[in-house]
């Protein structure tokens, strides 16, 4: 009986269900508020689905500037804040194209619920590229808008003039007309041309529209590529901004809002404006054609319009019911009759377009011929809204203020794009430091070539080939070090730029390391023992234990590149520790122990062997150049760990290491020379004063010299004795300073 009656409840609740349906909520947003657009199509589908008995219902949750007082910014962190908290309060998002990147991870991929039936329908013209991205179908365009350019019919056809196709065009017409009507009226009310630049941060949107497609209007051939920002065709275009707003309009005008623009447009006093399409009613007085270029036939045109996306966090019955949704309003039949031919708005499917019926609603022309901006999101990596204000701060310190366009257009370019030093022509500071650096390299091998001339070769006497060959490949690791920093960051460059500067100095301090070890007489310990027998051995296990970290290191890179962002500077890649590679994370402990370790030994080492007179000025020479090397290793890393916003700080900071290298070898193998042959020089000096004294002394009378010949002779014996004292110690100072030379 219990199955019976819960059968019967089953049924009962499964029916219950049926009758009920499903509901399909959607999020939209709509700028202008003037049309029953939405409340429309949600009657019209729910209509459409009891004919079909789909037992859905469509309920669309509708804001807009009348019913909300959340600006494009708000609305779009609202619905964010939803799908990022997975909210299953919404199915359908309706959403502005521009933040296509920026919700697209939380929308189901329609290529695998959508047939091509639908999706090739906008494929036409690159169209898809506004609903796809990283080749995920985020969403369909209910409908789209786009710029085009409002001409005044009565003020052309006053003083017969065509509508412009050029922006000289376009500003010497609109001359002429503000010119004649001012002769003939001194009151006049008319502005040459508003271009929507809007300097408020919630029509931040909108007014990089109207930037981004003045300037791809400047691109030379209708095929051609977005300008460079630092491109000349960008420079121009800023320059044809400012002129336009200058010569036939004002600040006033150009900062004005979308709802001024459409009470200006209204009210007729705009001669010429850049303005989306279909907001006045036809034979209104305005003509829409194309944006002019900078030369006939190139234009550009910004495209707007609201996709509709599927929340992924729905279940299944929801991601089915809003397929249906979707599925009836992107069929060419509902795009035709309720959005072209009911709410004269423009399609996304271009095939319609070849219609009669929808070109004498509609001007195909335009949707034909227009070239729309195509820019790639340079906010990738970015927060958009962020970068639009700062963007824009810098465009209207030039269009406003009396800002520089080149320092306008380079401060805009220092937004998004990240320096590293390379060796273009146009990057001096990387071009200057890769000169230094060679400059390092030239005379630590200019220093092996001065040790070849006679002159001077008996001041690098102690200097096998090689120590000479060890020590300058220790030196081309720690110089080329830098080399690392040049390019694009790398993981392998991040890791090979510390591996570099450590291994350098292992090569120069293991052979320190296995002299202190082998000239210690009190070493009793067998692994001593070994070195000191096999003194060769050691140094290469050590050199072979560096390879072995560099190849690994190539595999396993322990570092990786983030993006450092800086406001008003330069924005760098920085590397950092990526704790989230386990193997390589205990590959760099491993690495730094191993060098720090054998640091630690050496001092100590060092320490203990202090009190060995033959010894002793190696000792003290060695433990000053180690704690100066650990004060020049302290040093980087502690820049490298508190160096948060300074590009030149973060390239500039291993020249704490090299500075210091590089000084101590001048001082060893050229400063300390010159002391030697100049101490040389002084004692050859003294001994021919010395010689001249003697030939005055020979001059005197014959009885002042008998009277102190055994004085004379007493004292020249005296300095004799003490010129071959300071000959002998002069001898074993030198050798004792080369000997330590060599093992530095």
């Amino acid at each position: 009986m219990r199955y019976v009656i819960f059968y019967l409840l089953s049924i009962f609740f499964m029916y219950f269900e049926y009758i009920k349906g499903i509901t399909v909520n959607m999020m939209s947003f709509y700028y202008f508020s003037d049309d029953n657009f939405y409340q429309s199509i949600e009657q019209i589908f729910n209509n459409y689905s009891k004919e079909k008995n789909l037992n859905i219902t469509l309920s669309i949750n509708y804001f807009s500037k009348k019913n909300s007082t959340g600006n494009r910014q708000h609305l779009f962190t609202t619905t964010e804040a939803l799908l990022r908290e997975k909210s299953k309060k919404y199915d359908l998002y309706l959403f502005d194209i521009v933040y296509l990147k920026e919700l697209s991870n939380h929308f189901i991929d329609l290529n695998e619920c959508l047939s091509n039936e639908y999706l090739d329908l906008f494929k036409i013209n690159d169209m898809d590229k506004y609903y796809v991205f990283n080749n995920r179908w985020i969403g369909l365009p209910i409908y789209i808008k786009f710029m085009v350019l409002y001409s005044n019919n009565y003020y052309l056809e006053k003083y017969n003039k065509k509508i412009p196709s050029t922006w000289d065009d376009l500003l010497q017409t609109g001359q002429d007309i503000i010119e004649q009507e001012q002769k003939n009226n001194n009151e006049i009310n008319l502005y040459g041309y508003n271009g929507l630049f809007i300097d408020t941060n919630e029509d931040a949107t909108c007014s990089m529209c109207s930037i981004n497609q003045f300037v791809y209007s400047f691109r030379e051939k209708k095929d051609s590529p977005f300008p460079y920002i630092k491109s000349q065709s960008t420079i121009d275009a800023f320059n044809k901004i400012k002129e336009i707003k200058e010569k036939i309009s004002n600040d006033e005008i150009f900062k004005i809002n979308e709802d001024q623009t459409v009470k200006f447009l209204r009210e007729k006093i705009l001669l010429f404006t850049s303005f989306w399409n279909s907001v006045l009613p036809k034979n209104f007085g305005y003509n829409e054609t194309l944006l002019p270029g900078k030369n006939e036939g190139v234009s550009g045109s910004c495209l707007g319009g609201y996709n509709i996306g599927i929340s992924k966090y729905i279940d299944d019955d929801h991601k089915k019911a809003s397929l249906h949704v979707l599925k009836y309003f992107f069929t060419k039949e509902f795009q035709k009759e309720i959005v072209i031919k009911k709410f004269k708005k423009y399609s996304a499917i271009m095939d319609l377009y070849k219609d009669e019926e929808v070109c004498s609603i509609l001007n195909c022309q335009i949707i034909r011929n227009l070239q729309l901006v195509n820019k790639t999101n340079v906010a990738n990596q970015h927060n958009i809204f962020e970068y639009e204000h700062k963007y824009l701060k810098n465009f209207y310190d030039f269009l406003y203020g009396n800002s520089n366009v080149k320092t306008a257009i380079q401060n805009i370019e220092n937004l998004t794009k990240f320096y590293y030093m390379n060796l273009d022509k146009d990057n001096i500071f990387g071009i200057i430091v890769f000169t230094i650096i060679n400059i390092f390299v030239f005379i630590v091998l200019g220093s092996y070539i001065f040790s070849r001339i006679p002159k001077f070769k008996q001041y690098y006497v102690m200097y096998s080939i090689s120590m000479w060959i060890n020590y300058c490949g220790a030196s081309l690791f720690i110089i080329y070090s830098l080399l690392m920093k040049f390019g694009k960051p790398s993981r392998f460059k991040c890791h090979n730029f510390i591996l570099m500067l450590l291994t350098g100095y292992t090569m120069l301090n293991v052979p320190s390391l296995s002299f202190v070890i082998v000239h210690y007489p009190k070493w009793n310990n067998k692994y001593f023992k070994w070195i000191q027998n096999n003194e060769k051995k050691f140094l290469y296990i050590s050199y072979i234990i560096e390879g072995l970290f560099i190849l690994l290191s190539a595999f396993n890179p322990s570092f990786k590149p983030i993006k450092i962002y800086v406001d008003n500077s330069k924005n760098f890649y920085q590397c950092k520790i990526d704790t989230s590679n386990i193997f390589g994370f205990v590959l760099l402990i491993i690495e730094l122990a191993f060098h720090v370790i054998l640091f630690l030994i050496l001092i100590v080492f060092l320490i203990l062997e202090f009190n060995i007179k033959a010894i002793r000025p190696y000792m003290k020479s060695m433990l000053y150049n180690l704690s100066l090397d650990g004060v020049a290793f302290f040093a980087l890393f502690l820049i490298l760990m508190i160096n948060k916003n300074s590009y030149y700080l973060e390239c500039l900071c291993p020249f704490t290491v090299l500075l210091m290298f590089i000084l101590k070898h001048i001082y060893m193998y050229f400063v300390s020379v010159w002391f030697e042959i100049s101490s040389k020089r002084k004692t050859k000096e003294e001994e021919m004063i010395n010689d001249l004294l003697k030939f005055n002394s020979g001059n005197e009378t014959s009885e002042m010299s008998t009277t102190n010949a055994t004085t004379f002779n007493t004292n020249n014996k005296s300095n004799v004795e003490s010129t071959m004292k300071s000959s002998i110690l002069d001898t074993n100072s030198r050798k004792t300073f080369l000997t330590s030379k060599t093992l530095l």
